[in-house]
């Protein structure tokens, strides 16, 4: 190998320091007992040079067996007393030939006897011409020649001589040094030839490759100093462009100018290694700087998008920092190797990790791909976890700061929210639409929350609990603005906790101490014992303020003095801005600390972040919510109000509607030519008599049931009752809904007839257009109910012995069942419905105290109830009601043969009153001959009754399978058989009409 041959190495220095020296050799070793052994040397070893006595065999045996390390082998060499063991690199590397070292410690004998040239241990000739030389000039009496016979030594040796581990007399003892680690670097010895190949430098490695590669002379080799190349690869790792290493625009890539350089000592495989390394973190780097630029860049952008691209670049620059300054002391290529890996492995993770997130379109979508992201990183390296919890709180900072803002433990920054804006974020301002009294549409703006703005992360019902919040905030703010918590300095008096992820159980912990120190402060303030404290500093004390008029020059100076130390002191590193700074610079180059304690799971870290101060502060809001409601706005009074007058809950009410309505004996409000309208104290529209017109005039309303509600509901003729409760027009009714009206006697024919009611404000939350709505349906099936009940009684009243047969079972059957149904609807779907919520109404009557708020009960207390769930239970009770009634939309067949049922039995009684008012004419045409009128009248009574028979049995029959389904239904969803108006309503309404099976039978 070139260069190699002429590497003179001297190892003396290597064995001078030996710790185990080896012994001078004074004597051929021989098989003969060694009899005057010292027994005081404890280091001697006994017969170290005899055979194994399991051998069995004799030395000169064995010597003829194996000649090669036989103790008698001719040609073997003896060491001198004085030698000293040298070596050569040739004999290191496994040469018979090559160079002796110059300099030849000792002296080396050959072995007495004839010199053989068969002999497999013998000195080489050039060997052989330096020992002698050495020997003429050292031990001028003992004759080393070659070829020289020498005379064989005495076997007789003393003891002294015996003793291999004596040293010699004449060995000068030298003084002991103290070795030192710093003495040992500072040697001023020079250097020495290497002894293996590996510590020949890197030149003997770049040789060895020339020679593998078969390169010529005249190639020069692709080789440059590893500093220069080393910088390149740090400029690279960085992100930045260098004489080797370019930007390729179209490639999106860094590419090397010169793929066969290399630095000396390093293969071209291993640099192409740490190429692809250090390309791969320039080309992260490269990407996630410009999509951060990006961002900033953009019209579209929104403050997650920028919160996130400034999160990207504080990435950036710390560890690009980080590398900089760990890199300024490196002596080799795989040290910068060693100081990227870290770095590309974090740049490698972000940049999937912003591939996933800059697909999504909005905030929301950003948040809830960062989750996910979170949720996959939970079993990953710890620092790669860490830092993608760290991303999520940063970049999750501006949509928790609204959801403070919106519930009140922030202030607004900017333009708050209101209903005249146009919402943000999950906030939706639009207009409510809703039919008024008079049938027109009107449209109120109003909060509605737009679930698709809301992460994924967040359950549902913490999205509502956070909606209704924030709405009962701004119900305090809009109707009761000098209320505390309506005050925007409320906040810095309370000092909320903040709303952000928590990661950790002891840091969970500690929010869940501050929502109680932030709970106590509320109390503080609602009981009117808060301090003001909103201009002391965070130390707890106020700020001094540097006054210089009344005080001394002397107080003065010493202030300025005070001011010009401090000014003199050297400019602190600021700390790190966020967590996330921190943590990649003390943990990118160190492991985190081992955690010996366990970690909530990933999918329940939205719950155990947020859900103690929304639990609270939702709880806190709307038990003030609810108290108002009930005592400032009289929630209490409009429920009954609507109750009494939609339901006809009141008694009163009931037979003052019906006299006005139905009453034949009342004073009509029909205008009749001549003849003056008032005739007594009581006017009604005799819907039970024969009209000449109908449906009556406004004026005719007016007159009729005037009075009506105001009497009836215990207020004066001249207040106003609560909501603007009166009777007004239906204006929304369809075209076939108006013909309907216009027949007297169908049974839509007071349709038109409507009870109006306007919510106010404040309670518009609880009472709602939809509720309304279904009061009204409620309202118009028991103003029907009103008139059969009048319609039926007066047909059985009015039935006399000469009646016939037919006339009598009729009249009886129609009362029987329209009792049956008016009993079951006013007593069972209404009233028992209505008690159960009205009971519950009672069971959240408002505390005393508006402090006494108990998060953690139980109980159906105002501490858990909201204008929202109000509303829900009224609903629920509304929408009970009508499944009694039959007024659901599902139930529309069964109402529909109702109401045939009901309508056959007005036409019966508009044949028998047709027959009863022109009875003075029937005698006439009997004697006339007028007996086929009378037949004609009975057989349309009998067609009619026929066609009764047949709708009752059919009704009772659908009746009775609604029921069996229904108790099969909740059976198998293990109910108890329709509490509170469920599957047991049925069954009471077939009792109420066919409880013996009568319209069972056949006939």
């Amino acid at each position: 190998m070139a260069g190699l041959h002429d590497v003179n190495i001297d190892t003396s220095s290597f064995f001078s320091d030996a710790r185990l020296k080896i012994p001078p050799l004074k004597k051929k070793y021989t098989d003969k007992d060694d009899d005057d052994d010292d027994l005081s040397n404890l280091f001697a070893i006994p017969d170290f040079w005899r055979p194994s006595n399991w051998l069995g065999k004799s030395i000169e045996e064995i010597n003829k067996q194996n000649p090669l390390f036989s103790w008698g082998a001719e040609g073997m060499y003896v060491f001198s007393p004085d030698y000293k063991p040298c070596t050569c690199v040739n004999w290191l590397l496994g040469k018979q030939d090559g160079l002796i070292s110059s300099q030849i410690q000792g002296h080396i004998t050959p072995e007495l006897g004839q010199d053989n040239d068969d002999a497999f241990f013998k000195l080489p000739p050039i060997l052989r011409d330096l020992v002698a030389e050495h020997t003429n000039t050292t031990a001028p009496d003992v004759d080393i020649a070659q070829g020289q016979d020498h005379p064989e030594l005495d076997d007789e040796l003393s003891s002294e001589e015996e003793d291999f581990w004596l040293l010699p007399d004449d060995v000068t003892s030298t003084k002991p040094q103290y070795k030192t680690w710093e003495s040992f670097e500072n040697t001023k010895e020079g250097p020495t030839s290497p002894a293996f190949i590996t510590e020949a430098g890197p030149a003997a490695f770049d040789s060895i490759i020339a020679a593998s590669n078969n390169e010529t002379d005249d190639t020069p080799p692709d080789i440059l100093d590893h500093s220069i190349y080393s910088a390149c690869l740090l400029t690279l790792a960085l992100g930045r462009g260098s004489l080797l290493f370019t930007w390729d625009s179209t490639q999106n890539s860094f590419i090397k100018t010169a793929p066969q350089l290399r630095t000396s000592g390093i293969t071209l495989d291993l640099i192409k290694a740490i190429d692809r390394l250090c390309l791969d973190c320039g080309n992260c780097m490269r990407h996630l700087q410009f999509y951060s630029e990006t961002a900033y860049a953009s019209t579209a952008s929104s403050p997650t998008r920028i919160t996130f691209a400034g999160v990207i670049a504080r990435l950036i620059t710390t560890v690009g920092a980080e590398l900089s300054t760990r890199s300024r002391n490196i002596r080799s290529i795989l040290q910068l190797q060693s100081l990227v890996q870290p770095v590309q492995t974090v740049l490698s993770y972000f940049k999937d990790l912003v591939k996933k997130v800059a697909t999504a379109k909005t905030d929301e979508a950003m948040l809830s791909a960062l989750f996910q992201a979170v949720q996959e990183a939970e079993y990953k390296d710890d620092l790669l976890r860490a830092a993608t919890n760290e991303v999520l709180r940063i970049v999750s900072r501006p949509w928790t700061d609204f959801v403070e803002e919106w519930i009140g433990t922030k202030v607004e920054e900017g333009i708050p929210i209101s209903k005249t804006g146009q919402g943000k974020g999950f906030v939706k301002v639009a207009d409510k639409m809703w039919i008024d009294d008079q049938g027109f549409e009107l449209d109120e703006p109003e909060y509605f929350l737009d679930e698709t703005k809301m992460p994924k992360f967040v359950p549902g019902d913490m999205a509502e609990s956070i909606f209704e919040t924030g709405r009962n905030l701004r119900f305090l703010r809009e109707h009761h603005p000098e209320h505390v918590l309506a005050r925007a300095d409320v906040v810095g008096l309370t000092k909320p906790p903040r709303l952000e992820w928590e990661f950790e159980w002891e840091a969970i912990a500690r929010l869940e101490g501050r929502v109680e120190e932030y709970k106590k402060a509320v109390e503080r303030v609602l009981a009117g014992r808060a301090e003001q404290t909103a201009n002391l500093n965070d130390n707890g004390s106020a700020p001094e303020e540097f006054m210089v008029f009344g005080r001394s020059e002397a107080e003065v100076a010493t202030n300025i003095l005070a001011s010009i130390k401090q000014l003199d002191q050297l400019i602190r590193e600021p700390p790190p801005a966020d967590k996330l700074t921190l943590l990649l610079k003390s943990h990118l180059y160190s492991p985190l600390s081992h955690k010996t304690t366990l970690s909530p799971h990933t999918s329940l870290l939205p719950l155990l972040s947020f859900s103690p101060l929304l639990t609270y502060q939702s709880t806190l809001l709307s038990h003030l919510t609810t108290n108002l409601l009930f005592t400032s706005h009289s929630l209490r009074l409009h429920l009954s109000l609507l109750q009494q007058s939609f339901l006809l809950a009141n008694g009163l009410l009931v037979a003052r509607l019906s006299s006005a309505l139905f009453d034949p004996d009342s004073s009509t409000t029909e205008r009749q030519k001549g003849i003056a309208l008032g005739g007594s104290s009581s006017m009604g529209l005799r819907l039970g008599s024969v009209r000449r017109t109908w449906p009556p005039a406004s004026s005719e309303l007016r007159l009729a049931l005037m009075g009506v509600l105001s009497d009836s509901l215990g207020r004066g003729s001249g207040q106003q009752l609560p909501g603007d409760l009166s009777f007004s027009i239906r204006h929304d009714l369809t075209p076939d809904e108006i013909d309907k009206c216009m027949n007297v006697d169908g049974l839509e024919a007071l349709d038109f007839l409507r009870l109006s009611y306007t919510t106010p404000a404040p309670l518009r939350a609880v009472i709602t257009p939809q509720i309304l709505s279904k009061y009204d349906r409620i309202s118009r099936l028991l103003i029907r109910l009103l008139r059969l009940l009048h319609v039926a009684n007066t047909l059985f009243t009015s039935s006399s012995p000469d009646s016939t047969n037919l006339t009598l079972r009729f009249s009886t059957e129609a009362r029987h069942f329209v009792f049956a149904i008016s009993s079951y609807v006013f007593d069972v779907g209404i009233t028992k419905t209505w008690k159960t919520f009205s009971l519950w109404l009672d069971s959240i009557s408002p505390s005393p105290s508006p402090t006494n708020i108990n998060t953690n009960t139980t109980t159906t207390t105002t501490s858990t109830i909201s204008p929202e769930i109000l509303r829900q239970k009224q609903e629920s009770t509304l929408d009970q009601i009508m499944s009694c009634l039959l007024l659901r939309k599902r139930q529309q067949p069964v109402m529909g043969l109702l109401e045939e049922i009901l309508g056959l039995i007005l036409s019966f009684a508009r044949v028998v009153r047709v027959r009863k008012i022109e009875g003075g004419l029937l005698d006439e045409r009997m004697g006339m001959g007028g007996r086929g009128g009378q037949e004609e009248e009975d057989e349309e009574e009998g067609e009619i009754y026929k066609r009764f028979r047949r709708k009752v049995e059919v009704f009772v029959t659908v009746l009775r399978g609604l029921s069996e389904k229904t108790v099969a239904a909740e059976g198998r969803r293990g109910g108890g058989g329709g509490k509170e108006g469920g599957g047991d309503t049925i069954e009471m309404l077939l009792a109420r009409l066919d409880l013996e099976g009568w319209y069972g039978r056949k006939r």
